[in-house]
């Protein structure tokens, strides 16, 4: 098992990265890549996608192909109007423990941003961040999480800065010394 590469910089396994990215097109110069090296070196892959953008994502990363699965979660994960971090990741280790390979899961963070309409809704998306990077270090995987700083502003950008042991940012990756390691 080698170490993935991520715009130019080694990844550890067990990586819970935050990508702070301008737009779509930033966004796909920085994930296309990543997720096909992974897929040409046999692992297996899965992209969260914004509403509407699956199959463009699946083209572009040359899909269908058998270790690819990219999905539009949309409100699916959401209980009472909230973030379900259990079901996500319950999700996830399902499919992970199935593929029996190492994993490299990314997830455009827009399709949970238009939940965040309360503090409650931030909140979870910050749990669901913390007990992601907690379950990241339990299984072969590397987490790549892309927030769009053209849709968050501070409020969620502050948070999910706190949620990630390393962050990319203007092609610079850093250990995050802001990082809260604990489960809540």
């Amino acid at each position: 098992m080698t170490n993935a590469v991520f715009d130019g910089a080694t990844l550890r396994m067990h990586s819970h990265l935050c990508v702070f990215h301008h737009g779509g097109a930033e966004r796909d110069d920085l994930l296309i890549p990543f997720l096909s090296d992974g897929l040409r070196s046999g692992e297996a892959c899965q992209y969260f996608a914004v509403a509407g953008e699956k199959d463009d994502a699946e083209q572009r990363l040359g899909g269908p192909h058998p270790r690819l699965r990219v999905q539009e979660p949309g409100s699916r994960y959401q209980c009472d109007d909230v973030l379900d971090s259990d079901a996500i990741l319950a999700e996830l280790d399902e499919w992970s423990q199935g593929e029996g390979t190492s994993c490299r899961i990314a997830g455009d963070m827009g399709w949970a941003g238009g939940s965040l309409r309360s503090q409650d809704q931030l909140d979870a998306l910050f749990r669901h961040e913390i007990n992601a990077g907690l379950w990241v270090n339990r299984r072969p995987v590397y987490a790549l999480c892309f927030y769009d700083l053209d849709l968050f502003d501070g409020d969620v950008i502050i948070p999910m800065v706190k949620a990630h042991p390393q962050i990319w940012m203007t092609g610079v990756l850093v250990d995050n010394p802001y990082h809260e390691q604990s489960a809540i």
